[in-house]
């Protein structure tokens, strides 16, 4: 009967019906990636007569190799029934490399039982390893020297190979490279001993089992005749190299992906993967998918504009007939809680007069720390929602560790509190010297506060650093005492906290990875800056009654409350209603959201330094990765976009004026309807000025009118 094709666009219809050879597919967003490789792969069994397991297929999460042997399955079930499809492997990197491993351990050193260390496992043994040569891991965080070792095994560098890649690539302080160095080869030599593998290994030693065993290298390839890969614009060096070496003998290699979604550099993707395809495989042939069919076309020109200043990419132009859909909306926002609010209203509005659901939207911002301010909105406008990749904003550590500074000052018989900063940053206080103050306070039915008085007595060794942390703790607490109940006078009072305790620095120590310490900072400077946002509800009767006075301790005491408090009960709510459960409204940042869909996308924060960001911009670097998720971004809209930005960040209780993102400019204006809901003029980009100029000299001319009447 035969493969029913249907379905499928001319340009979909080619990449099935592809003869022999390597064969790129360029699947533009949107574009129906997955049912052309779920066509392509039933033609070639129930059509070309191929055995199932002849034919691998490739992809990077389960939930996607799962989709696409179910889609397989079925088509393959209709025309060529249900034996047809026996043997066929569609799966994970990660998990093809773990059958070839145990298949052929010995031959690379290992028993077939070698375990796979999960995180908690590997930090064990890395931490062993690093009291074996002497490294105090209180003070290298294990994770980021993992991380790095991680880094260096997806591009396949031995560790000596690797030890130039740590020091010159400028990716750790000297410090850490010298540990990442020191450790490396330990490290795999501790887990050679364990008959074991970590998750990066599986990829690491199945390129040592290919390269170095011809036999086994020749034995995959007469096995799979075809391969077939997606998301292949996410290939790090050492997948790469897989591919290369299982496709030596046939090159029947079929690569979906899109350059213009690559936007994971910063964990080892490298574009040039898929923009060098036809340098790798010289008899490529290449295939463009540019039918979208998830947005509207004023959505997909938008998108087209954007990344088309692109130097580097295949050109391709996605469309549409989907029709021309309503054009995009650029929200013009007095500053960052105005922007929130305006984003959390338009849901209710859509959802009361438009029957949109909850679970229509989405919230895409660049950084995780963006998040807080619109958490605080919907939660205000009671709408449930859920953070994607990422934890909720009071929920990350670096956020927690700060807080409990702040609850420790404004109340210093929080024990919780102190237990949990008393050592952060590293001053010298062990556990145990912990234990016997607390010990000491619970026998006396004091607060550790109080005991830390004893500690001379208590635990000697550590009394010095007790007594400066004692000493901060209430020089902090005497400031804020005397400190105005402004959020402005608290926001500065938040600020030179976080320098005297030394936060930075001690984030820094804990991941000195720098992109991963830049965003834990973004986050604990959020938390700042909506110090300055707070107000106090003095004209609360009850608040009056029991503050008749205030200060800066006071507004930082009701901060705290309230925001603990409506996180409490966001988290007591959300299991009330079991439709919310699923109906939800989505946070997620830019990198988490490829391959997802929304009817109405609001793309938040749309400002230099935000999109793109800072440190793209302060470094003078390519903006070609930043401009690709500013792509994916405006991709993830069905129906309706969203732009939204202010011209004020309220940044340590003052309003800081924020640029609108350069890739503004480069969407065409007649796509783009302009809100502005803000209250002073916007003069941050060259068409805004000549706006302005414009208004001023019709009003000017409207006066003269009125006076020649």
């Amino acid at each position: 009967m035969g493969v029913n094709f249907n379905h499928l666009n001319a340009q979909q219809r080619e990449a099935v019906l592809h003869p022999m050879g390597p064969l790129l597919v360029l699947a533009g967003a949107g574009s129906g990636k997955t049912s052309t490789m779920a066509y392509r792969i039933a033609h070639l069994i129930a059509d070309r007569h191929m055995p199932g397991h002849a034919i691998l297929g490739l992809s990077f999460t389960n939930k996607a190799a799962v989709e696409l042997r179910e889609r397989v399955t079925k088509l393959v079930q209709q025309s060529a029934g249900k034996k047809a499809s026996r043997g066929l492997k569609i799966t994970t990197f990660h998990s093809l490399c773990a059958r070839l491993l145990r298949a052929h351990s010995d031959q690379i050193g290992f028993q077939n039982n070698f375990t796979i260390l999960d995180q908690n496992d590997q930090l064990d043994v890395l931490k062993q390893v690093l009291r074996n040569i002497r490294l105090d891991d209180r003070k290298f965080d294990p994770q980021v020297i993992l991380f790095e070792i991680g880094q260096a095994k997806n591009r396949f560098l031995s560790p000596e190979q690797a030890e130039e890649f740590f020091l010159e690539s400028g990716r750790l302080a000297s410090d850490y490279a010298l540990a990442a160095v020191a450790s490396f080869q330990k490290y795999q030599d501790q887990l050679k001993v364990l008959n074991a593998m970590d998750f990066d290994d599986l990829i690491f030693q199945t390129v040592h089992l290919l390269e170095s065993q011809e036999d086994v290298r020749e034995q995959y390839n007469l096995m799979f005749r075809h391969v077939l890969v997606d998301e292949y614009q996410d290939t790090n060096p050492a997948q790469f190299k897989i591919l290369q070496l299982l496709t030596q003998r046939q090159q029947n290699i079929c690569v979906v992906g899109d350059d213009d979604q690559s936007i994971y550099s910063w964990r080892g993707a490298d574009p040039a993967h898929i923009l060098g395809f036809s340098h790798h495989y010289p008899a490529a042939h290449t295939i463009a998918l540019e039918q979208n069919y998830r947005s509207t076309s004023r959505i997909l020109e938008a998108a087209n504009s954007v990344i088309e200043k692109n130097k580097q990419r295949y050109p391709k132009k996605l469309w549409s007939d989907r029709g021309v859909g309503e054009p995009l909306t650029e929200v013009v926002l007095e500053e960052d809680r105005a922007e929130a609010e305006f984003v959390a209203e338009e849901i209710l509005r859509r959802t009361r007069d438009q029957n949109f659901k909850w679970k229509d939207f989405a919230i895409l911002y660049r950084s995780n720390s963006q998040s807080r301010v619109f958490e605080e909105a919907l939660r205000r406008n009671v709408i449930p929602y859920h953070i994607v990749g990422g934890l909720s904003f009071l929920e990350r550590k670096e956020v927690k560790d700060v807080l409990a500074y702040w609850r420790l000052i404004v109340n210093l018989k929080d024990d919780a509190s102190l237990r949990r900063i008393i050592n952060w940053p590293a001053r010298g206080i062990g556990k145990g010297s912990i234990e016997k103050l607390g010990s000491h306070a619970f026998e006396n039915q004091i607060p550790v506060f109080d005991a830390l008085g004893e500690a001379r007595e208590l635990t000697p060794k550590s009394a010095s650093a007790i007594q400066g942390f004692c000493d901060l703790i209430l020089r902090l607490k005497e400031d804020l005492d005397s400190s105005p109940a402004t959020s402005e006078a608290v926001s500065l009072w938040a600020k030179r906290s976080l320098e005297r305790i030394q936060s930075k620095k001690a984030i820094e120590e804990e991941c000195d990875d720098p992109v991963q310490a830049g965003r834990k900072w973004e986050n604990v400077e959020e938390l700042v800056h909506s110090v300055g946002q707070f107000q106090l509800r003095l004209d609360d009767p009850i608040e009056e009654l029991n503050a008749p006075s205030t200060t800066g301790t006071q507004l930082l005491r009701e901060f705290i409350n309230r925001m603990t408090l409506e996180a409490q009960e966001a988290e007591k709510d959300k299991d009330q209603d079991p439709d919310t459960q699923k109906n939800k409204t989505t946070l997620l940042t830019l990198h988490g959201a490829k391959g997802l869909e929304y009817p109405v996308v609001f793309l938040v924060g749309f400002e230099d330094g935000f999109l793109p960001h800072r440190r793209t911009i302060d470094e003078a670097t390519d903006l070609s990765e930043e401009r690709r998720l500013c792509y994916v971004g405006i991709t993830r809209a069905r129906d309706h976009l969203f732009i939204t930005r202010a011209k004020n960040r309220i940044r340590f209780g003052k309003p800081v004026p924020r640029n609108p993102s350069r890739f503004l400019e480069e969407i065409p204006s007649d796509l783009i309807v302009r809100i502005d809901h803000s209250s002073s003029p916007d003069l941050s980009s060259k068409a805004a000025k000549e706006a302005h100029e414009d208004k001023v000299k019709n009003y000017l001319a409207d006066i003269r009118a009125q006076l020649t009447k």
